[in-house]
């Protein structure tokens, strides 16, 4: 009961600050019609308060309706944790900032790895997932080999999908710095998991954490590296809402879209990359070179025929962008893999990615 509360609650939040954000954009260009020029003292008195009036309705009307589901049945059983996921990969900063109870934090499970097997390994979800994305047989046929063979133990991540990577890769950081780990860990992440996982090791290295030393090889299944397309789209259309002033207030709607969605434009992983620019800027800055003690893998899918010259990506993240070619183009530390026929959720349970895993590994 008291759980359901909170989520409730959270959920609240959400649709307070949404309804606020979509009446401003209404009222702004309510302004940019009553006065397309921009005079000062040309708006309407009125307008404010009527906007100031709705805004107060749309919160009152979230604690109803809040108020409302959990009348309707106090003692159901639900759960929030898919909802939970896809809510904090779009939306997550705002959750965060508005100290949510709907904000996933950070944790793993199990909670605490048991330390005297000989190896860890770490699953990390992509954007809007959670670890229950990873629960098909090829995978778990894959974990038996790993526990048989490496004496290993296997931990699942879960965190909030919106906030910047950086902010991630610096959280698990610490997280694993005071987590009991086993002398080898290998972390395997599927698009944005692959990107935190990087952004894990490169924080660990600049602050000297300890538990990085113990990190012996780095799996990123669909990762933009180079970026993602459809992000790329997105960011290109919501810039050209600035062309006119009634369509400007809009870009407020699309720049809604979370920290953590707007780092795949360009597979930003440190805080350097997107600190002072623009939310929309439209290049990339520096790239982050892969770390030299770590033995990477890097997994495309693509929906293209075989031979095909120029072979797509797998829906979401180009084959270029995964296999990071231009990026890093002799890597002696990289192994690159691609596939052909495989989407970009069907590789997390299509045989072919835990056959390839097996091989980098020597399973």
């Amino acid at each position: 009961m008291k759980r359901i509360g909170r989520q409730l609650g959270g959920l609240t939040q959400l649709i307070t600050a949404m309804g606020s954000e979509i009446t401003q954009v209404v009222q702004d260009m309510h302004g940019a019609i009553a006065n397309p020029l921009g005079w000062r003292g040309a708006d309407y008195v009125p307008a404010p308060r009527i906007y100031g009036a709705v805004r107060l309705g749309l919160r009152h009307a979230g604690e109803v309706a809040a108020l409302g589901a959990l009348a309707a049945d106090p003692y159901r059983r639900v759960s929030y944790l898919d909802l939970q996921s896809v809510l904090n990969g779009v939306f997550g900063q705002l959750l965060s900032a508005q100290r949510s109870h709907y904000a996933l934090p950070m944790t793993l499970h199990p909670a605490r790895p048991e330390p005297e097997r000989d190896t860890l390994v770490l699953y990390l979800h992509g954007l809007c997932m959670n670890e229950s994305c990873w629960q098909h047989t090829a995978q778990q046929h894959f974990n038996q080999r790993l526990e048989s063979t490496f004496n290993a133990d296997i931990a699942y991540l879960r965190y909030n999908t919106g906030r910047h990577i950086s902010d991630n890769g610096a959280r698990l950081s610490r997280l694993l710095e005071h987590t009991p780990l086993p002398p080898r860990l290998i972390l395997i992440g599927h698009s944005m998991g692959g990107l935190l996982a990087r952004s894990a090791v490169h924080h660990a290295r600049r602050h000297g954490h300890r538990w990085v030393e113990r990190v012996s090889h780095l799996a990123c299944l669909g990762s933009p590296h180079q970026g993602a397309l459809l992000e790329q789209v997105g960011n290109q259309a919501n810039r050209l809402l600035a062309v006119t002033p009634y369509s400007r207030p809009l870009m407020r709607l699309g720049n809604l879209r979370s920290d953590g969605i707007r780092d795949l434009r360009f597979g930003y992983v440190v805080e350097e990359q997107w600190q002072g620019l623009p939310e929309d800027a439209p290049r990339p800055r520096s790239k982050v070179p892969l770390d030299d003690h770590i033995q990477h893998l890097f997994l495309a899918g693509t929906l293209s025929e075989h031979r095909t010259p120029e072979p797509l990506g797998d829906w979401l993240v180009g084959v270029d962008s995964a296999l990071a070619r231009r990026l890093y183009p002799d890597a002696p530390q990289l192994t690159r893999v691609q596939f052909h026929g495989m989407g970009h959720m069907a590789m997390l349970a299509d045989a072919r990615t835990y056959r390839a895993l097996s091989d980098w590994l020597a399973l």
